[in-house]
């Protein structure tokens, strides 16, 4: 359903010609991942773009005047994709591809959250389920001041399925490196994603998974600019197990479509004085939005709900809005929790705090390990 969306933005002409003439669209899309890993020649695989084979088809049908994607389109695809070096070279996908504005993982991940919550919505429930990866860790490399072997089962256990097989590193702690945020940046950049541990001095536990670099700070220089992914999210451990997801898992309707802004903006532009009432259409809820149809893409009603995570040389902050979920300051020592707009959740631990400990794991390749 996603892989759809994404087609009807970037490739609108082919996926016009693909509803128009397929039986059942989600079927169609629903082998994008064997178009490019297993039917693409060798040749054409360092260069692969699926949504770029997907033009290429639907030209080649366009110019022929063709007939036969009226019957099969799966299969005419799935046929086009294993011939392309007879139509296409390499050199020409790769152009194709990146003639393809980028979308961004945000964007990839927000449609993929609407999509489950629309099939929830019509009752549709069943996903398939992780499997039960059990983290291993080695005792004799396995050392923290702040969690237990087992508190640390735990938290994989949240983390996306893509780490579950990885090994804990301690990129960075307190007790070694010292209460400085710069050795802080230097011990943890390079990492993604990364796992902040925090003790306080009253013994509570508390931390966040948090999905990109911290180098990525750089790019706003010296102003406090966020970035990370809507996979981030707060925990706390002691003195209860609690996680906090993005916001928008839970409550979709925040993220809206644009169709109806996009509508608004052609009106104004043609600069007619057309009905208006015509064009206009009630904005759905994000989980009610249909694939193919209205979710294209989506604008989230506060920019406060995607602020992840930010850093500057006085400050490192998780969670924006009204408040932090954690805010750590330049010498770690002291920081503040509250409700954020991000996570929304309650303070992870006393509103002001003192750090005991502050630890930082990274995720280590288990075969590298």
């Amino acid at each position: 359903m996603t892989f759809g969306d994404l087609a009807n933005k970037y490739c609108t002409a082919a996926h016009k010609l693909i509803v128009a003439t397929a039986q059942d669209v989600l079927e169609v899309y629903s082998d994008w991942q064997r178009w490019v890993l297993g039917d693409l020649p060798f040749s054409h695989i360092p260069c692969s773009s699926s949504t770029a084979s997907i033009k290429q088809e639907a030209r080649q049908a366009r110019a022929a005047n063709s007939s036969r994607i009226q019957a099969k389109v799966r299969a005419d695809i799935q046929a086009f994709i294993k011939g392309i070096a007879s139509t296409v070279t390499p050199e020409k996908l790769l152009e194709k591809a990146f003639s393809i504005r980028l979308f961004s993982r945000k964007e990839i991940t927000l449609l993929q959250l609407t999509n489950e919550k629309s099939l929830q919505q019509k009752g549709i429930t069943v996903k398939q389920k992780r499997r039960n990866v059990q983290l291993a860790l080695n005792p004799d490399t396995f050392s923290s001041e702040i969690v237990s072997s087992k508190e640390m089962r735990d938290i994989w256990s949240w983390i996306p399925e893509r780490f579950a097989l990885c090994q804990p590193q301690l990129l960075f702690t307190t007790s070694t490196h010292g209460c400085s945020l710069n050795r802080f940046y230097q011990h943890c950049e390079g990492y993604e994603p990364t796992l902040l541990l925090i003790r306080t001095t009253d013994a509570d536990v508390c931390g966040a998974f948090l999905t990109t670099d911290w180098e990525e700070r750089k790019r706003g220089g010296n102003k406090v600019s966020f970035f990370g992914t809507g996979e981030c999210f707060v925990f706390r451990l002691k003195p209860e197990i609690e996680r906090y997801e993005w916001v928008v898992i839970r409550h979709p309707e925040l993220a809206s479509s644009i169709k109806t802004q996009e509508l608004e903006d052609t009106a104004s532009s043609e600069g007619q004085n057309a009905d208006n009432n015509s064009l206009e259409q009630p904005e759905k809820p994000a989980g009610d939005l249909s694939p193919f149809l209205s979710a294209r893409h989506f604008n989230l009603n506060s920019k406060n709900t995607s602020m992840f995570m930010a850093g500057n040389f006085d400050s490192i902050i998780v969670g924006g809005g009204e408040g932090n979920a954690l805010y750590i300051d330049s010498e770690l020592n002291h920081g503040r929790t509250g409700r954020c707009a991000t996570f929304d959740n309650p303070p992870l631990c006393a509103e002001t705090f003192q750090v005991s400990v502050l630890e930082v794991w990274g995720f280590q390749d288990a075969m590298a390990s």
